[in-house]
């Protein structure tokens, strides 16, 4: 079991057990109140049944990850502006997003949030490479890669509580206007 994802997963359940809904702060200032839901673990025979069926490589740490949940909803806006949450995917989920979409070659969709896709690059988690975490887009065909793996991925999601923290080097003090 990777220790990261583990450890991310138990330490945000814990959290949520004290308060179903919890307060996030956001850019600009703004607050805001989130849910969480946990899809129920998959077993190692589905996990395999995936591998066989679709060709795809899963690293060991989203594997770690489905059997603990396949699956989640995180960081869900509950406030009256409801601007999404993110999804990410089970097994079930993949399969069904591959039906739906065309994905760039040897990527396949693990989380998304409104238009914006995480996805694995299967022929680099075959070859051992541990920066398979691409970035992109319902409305783009193009993935960009973020340099990641799935537990750093992760867990910086939750530490940025949500935020695309992938982006953060974009805005800096030579091109960022106060308000």
């Amino acid at each position: 079991m990777n220790q990261m994802v583990y450890k991310t997963l138990m330490s945000l359940k814990e959290h949520i057990e004290k308060s179903p809904t919890i307060y996030f702060q956001r850019g600009s200032g703004h607050l805001q109140p989130c849910s969480f839901s946990f899809y129920k673990p998959t077993l190692e025979t589905h996990i395999m049944n995936f591998v066989k069926e679709t060709g795809y490589y899963l690293p060991e740490s989203y594997k770690d990850f489905l059997m603990v949940n396949d699956g989640a909803i995180l960081f869900n806006d509950i406030s009256e502006y409801a601007n999404g949450a993110w999804n990410i995917f089970g097994l079930e989920d993949i399969m069904d997003y591959m039906v739906k979409k065309e994905a760039p070659e040897d990527l396949y969709v693990i989380a998304k949030y409104d238009s914006i896709l995480i996805y694995i690059d299967s022929s680099r988690v075959k070859k051992g490479r541990e920066d398979y975490i691409f970035v992109g887009s319902t409305y783009v065909p193009d993935a960009e890669d973020i340099v990641l793996n799935f537990e750093l991925w992760f867990e910086r999601l939750v530490v940025s509580q949500g935020s695309f923290f992938w982006d953060w080097n974009i805005l800096n003090a030579l091109n960022y206007k106060s308000e």
